[in-house]
């Protein structure tokens, strides 16, 4: 009986490294603007524009974390400032004044940051700014 040619087995090895890695963008700065009522202004009124931030992260559980909003301008005193989040990995944030936190699920996400400040009694003539401090971590 003849026996068959020895085999030669060779074991193919494809390696990488994930490093925690996250990167944040404004790609499109938010432009506020006042109500035909004077008392609110926002990124959802005529003219305005909400401010888009792309998000690049890889690793153990990313997460992307906004310090609550503030309102600076002539009138900032006594207003309620708030902002919301969408995306189309699934953020979806209703109007807030509290800070927030987002769990990453993907690779990359682009978050629609709007902003609006309400004052019942309405804002002075000048420049106003909505500001909050985004982070990432791991």
């Amino acid at each position: 009986m003849m026996s068959a040619p020895a085999v030669n087995a060779q074991t193919v090895s494809l390696n990488g490294v994930v490093a925690n890695i996250c990167v944040l963008t404004l790609t499109t700065p938010g432009i506020l603007t006042v109500s035909s009522g004077g008392t609110e202004i926002a990124t959802s009124n005529a003219g305005a524009i909400p401010a888009l931030m792309s998000v690049v992260a890889t690793g153990t559980n990313p997460t992307v974390t906004f310090t609550a909003p503030a309102l600076t301008g002539p009138s900032a005193s006594g207003a309620t400032t708030e902002i919301s989040f969408s995306s189309p990995g699934g953020a979806n944030r209703a109007f807030a004044s509290t800070g927030y936190t987002r769990p990453m699920t993907g690779l990359l996400d682009t978050l629609t940051i709007n902003g609006r400040a309400r004052n019942s009694s309405g804002f002075q003539t000048g420049t106003y700014s909505i500001t909050s401090t985004a982070t990432c971590s791991q």
